[in-house]
């Protein structure tokens, strides 16, 4: 499979998740992140709901835990 990089993306903010909807053309794909755990999954777009804030976003920043070595 491969990996999609999108260039066009839409925030939305929920009590519970933080969802990053792919804007891009014939994209579907959300990431879900839960605001408690910080677990990540890969949703569609019916499952942002209604109600989610949208906000613009210009870039998304991020770390990545390294299970061993250094990098």
């Amino acid at each position: 499979m491969m990996t999609a990089l999108y260039e066009k993306c839409s925030p939305h903010s929920f009590s519970e998740k933080f969802f990053i909807e792919a804007c891009d053309e014939g994209a579907d794909a959300v990431l879900a992140i839960d605001r408690v755990s910080n677990e990540m999954t890969l949703a569609g777009r019916k499952d942002v709901p209604p109600s989610a804030v949208t906000r613009p976003v210009c870039g998304i920043m991020g770390t990545i835990r390294l299970i061993a070595g250094r990098l």
